[in-house]
């Protein structure tokens, strides 16, 4: 695996923020980022460079390759609660990466300064967080994509339009506008999601996870795993890192 962690978000983020991570390479290798139904901001630093990039949310796999001396730190924020913060709808920044300063402005320049002068990836980290404002409640959509979050096996989307108190129509509309995909393939994304996780903890051992993660049965998990992996489970386990 890379040489990846995760740092628990301050209090003050808690609600839109998932985590923050980070990636430092003593060699080259290959980095295979998977969607996750979340957006991220960015910052590396690679031979004194620095940047800051905002990431929206992915339909595809991407292979990132990874330098000797690189570093990464990002910050991963929930389903549908990044709009505020990045400031910028959902759908306009759909499998795009683009320069932060694009969205901030000067802001952006003065937190990749910051950032920069950093000496440690946790001071980095509570320099990111101190520029993210807390997000303000969750709104009936909010919450209902949070229920999909933890739920992701058993989703109904007509169960998950009451959560919110919405029509499909109103649900489907606001969910592509806080998200940047539809309900539909949210709901897949995050069920990839949970299948991801199980297969990575069961090193192998695959029996039964497709009825456990609510796939229809083994070929419509083993499908759907590649369309997001792009490598069936046995293959990302041989080869992920």
């Amino acid at each position: 695996m890379a040489p990846y962690r995760e740092l628990a978000p301050p209090t003050h983020l808690a609600e839109s923020v998932e985590c923050f991570w980070i990636i430092e390479a003593d060699e080259s290798f290959r980095h295979r980022v998977l969607p996750d139904g979340c957006a991220d901001i960015i910052f590396a630093r690679d031979s004194g460079k620095a940047s800051l990039t905002a990431v929206g949310t992915m339909t595809q796999f991407a292979d990132v390759q990874m330098l000797p001396g690189q570093f990464s730190l990002g910050v991963r924020f929930r389903p549908g609660m990044w709009t505020e913060h990045l400031g910028v709808p959902g759908p306009e920044i759909t499998d795009v990466l683009l320069p932060l300063e694009s969205l901030w402005g000067a802001r952006a320049r003065a937190l990749q300064e910051q950032m920069a002068d950093c000496v440690s990836p946790q001071q980095c980290a509570e320099v990111l967080g101190r520029a993210l404002r807390p997000a303000a409640s969750r709104t009936p959509l909010q919450r209902a994509l949070a229920w999909m979050e933890a739920n992701p096996a058993c989703v109904s989307l007509d169960n998950v339009c009451c959560r919110a108190g919405l029509s499909p129509r109103q649900f489907r509309r606001i969910c592509l506008q806080q998200t940047g995909i539809s309900p539909k393939l949210l709901a897949r994304v995050l069920r990839f999601r949970k299948a991801l996780a199980q297969v990575q903890a069961e090193a192998g051992e695959h029996a039964g996870l497709a009825t456990d993660c609510g796939y229809f049965d083994q070929s419509h998990f083993i499908a759907e795993f590649e369309r997001f992996a792009g490598q069936t489970p046995s293959a990302y386990v041989r080869t992920a890192r």
